[in-house]
């Protein structure tokens, strides 16, 4: 089997969350798994500034049509391998197995997406130039694939050209394509007058292609082109059926249900490893979970909280934005530290809710500690030094740092929706909620207090929860289940 992953992001090439942990991770487990795959990313400053010296000029140069101009680009590659110790292993190859879409206009800028105060203004040319470019460089190649499997709306509309301004195009005749939903709450929807950067005229903008409320949206006509549509949990993939989670497009998933199923994300567990972490205070693992407390105590030390070994620290890691429940927790605080919670935030995202978590610190010295960043190594300590982590969010479509918790034996406090309904046991590995609100986060966090001060269980529970296995290893088996069958449709 021959396949493409291509996607906006990848770790550890380009990454702002999630997506880039999966995609990244996928792609070393299918090398592993002795699979011909191919990666195909954007060449970011990002990327060039880390990976200069291990990726080859292809010696491809396209052109891609957006709108009435044609815009050039080149392709950057290296071929990717993995060694004994599960390392990506990366150097530079003109036909390589990993493909920089190159456009110096367009990716070469300081972020990926935009900045704190919203997107970049031309993210639909962008991408519409990223997909058409991945195509342009498959047709010079002749690459034959058998999967495409397209990962958010960056890359949404590949399957839409596959069937129209790309069908005659022989490379592609017996090509499948797949397309994951990470977050449906990302869809890609631009003004009506996009649509001539895709290359689309407008017999594509009805409701049943492109069109949806008077605008462009690129992830539904990848929902309703690619041969079948994933999500990254079983829960996500039924809770996006609803009017509540499917963001306007419930509609049209319900229409695709019958080529619509949830795979569970998983975890590199070379990476998320506290046995071998490189970054932590001390290593520790299942038989020396006592060692844990010596990285409690590292991370009071940094911090300089108000806080003994004996006294709960509960850390919050991720996007401050509204669908992370960002809002809830910090209305949460006041009462938490009154019960005699010493908290850790770590994060960045909306403007509002970053002043948030500076003036809750500033209330609560010594107390609260807010780190208005995201930094890998500071995360690893974090996930090591807390006895609990809490995510409420609103929605999450699988979530990851529930799982590196319970590798760290850190108890995950969790809104019961999605990938935390799948991953965490109520009771067990951690604790659930089932309402969007304070007083049902204060009452989950309460009663892993009643478990923090019983000691005999709450080992109990660490042990239970990294006992876990929510490796790539396993995970990746089913998508190659699904690669057979979409192949053979």
């Amino acid at each position: 089997m021959r396949l493409a992953l291509v996607s906006a992001e990848a770790y550890p090439f380009s990454k702002t969350g999630g997506l880039g942990d999966v995609v990244g991770s996928i792609f070393k487990e299918f090398i592993k798994a002795g699979i011909d795959v191919n990666l195909f990313l954007p060449y970011y400053r990002v990327t060039r500034n880390n990976f200069y010296d291990k990726v080859d000029d292809a010696g491809i140069v396209y052109g891609v049509q957006i709108g009435k101009d044609k815009k050039f680009g080149a392709v950057r590659s290296a071929k990717a391998t993995v060694d004994k110790e599960g390392n990506l292993i990366l150097k530079p190859a003109q036909k390589g197995n990993i493909f920089f879409i190159e456009h110096n206009d367009f990716f070469e800028r300081d972020q990926l997406y935009g900045t704190n105060y919203g997107e970049y203004p031309d993210n639909a040319e962008r991408f519409v130039f990223f997909s058409r470019a991945v195509l342009e460089v498959c047709k010079i190649l002749n690459f034959k694939f058998d999967i495409i499997h397209c990962h958010d709306w960056h890359t949404a509309l590949i399957p839409l050209y596959l069937k129209t301004l790309y069908k005659e195009c022989l490379c592609f005749e017996r090509n499948k394509t797949i397309l994951t939903i990470h977050n449906l709450g990302y869809q890609g929807v631009f003004p009506r007058e996009k649509l001539e950067s895709t290359g689309f005229g407008w017999e594509m903008f009805h409701i049943d292609s492109l069109e949806f409320y008077g605008m462009v949206n690129f992830l539904k006509g990848g929902i309703f082109n690619a041969d079948y549509v994933t999500t990254v949990s079983p829960t996500y993939a039924k809770e996006i059926l609803t009017p509540e989670y499917g963001f306007g497009l419930d509609g049209v998933l319900r229409k695709r249900k019958d080529r619509l199923v949830g795979i569970l994300n998983g975890i590199d567990y070379e990476i998320w490893n506290p046995e071998e972490d490189p970054y932590i205070i001390k290593n520790y693992g299942i038989n020396t979970i006592d060692e844990k407390v010596k990285n409690k105590e590292a991370l009071i030390k940094m911090t300089e909280l108000d806080c003994d070994i004996n006294t709960p620290l509960v850390a919050f890691i991720g996007r401050m934005a509204s669908q992370k429940g960002i809002d809830i927790l910090i209305d949460s605080l006041p009462n938490l530290i009154d019960k005699g919670i010493r908290f850790i935030l770590e994060g960045t995202g909306e403007a509002f809710y970053e002043n948030k978590a500076r003036e809750i610190q500033k209330n609560f010295p010594a107390k609260v500690y807010a780190f208005i960043v995201f930094d890998e190594i500071l995360a690893h300590k974090i996930y090591a030094g807390a006895d609990g982590l809490i995510l409420p969010s609103k929605y999450e479509p699988c979530g990851l740092s529930q799982l590196i918790a319970m590798r760290y034996g850190t108890i995950p406090i969790c809104r019961k929706t999605g990938g935390f309904a799948d991953t965490v046991e109520d009771g067990i590995t951690g604790f659930l909620f089932e309402n969007f609100d304070s007083p049902s986060l204060i009452f989950s966090v309460e009663r892993f207090l009643k478990i923090y001060n019983d000691k005999e269980k709450l080992r109990e529970m660490n042990l239970t929860a990294m006992k876990k296995d929510f490796s790539w290893s396993n995970i990746c088996k089913e998508y190659i289940k699904l690669y057979e069958k979409v192949r053979d449709l």
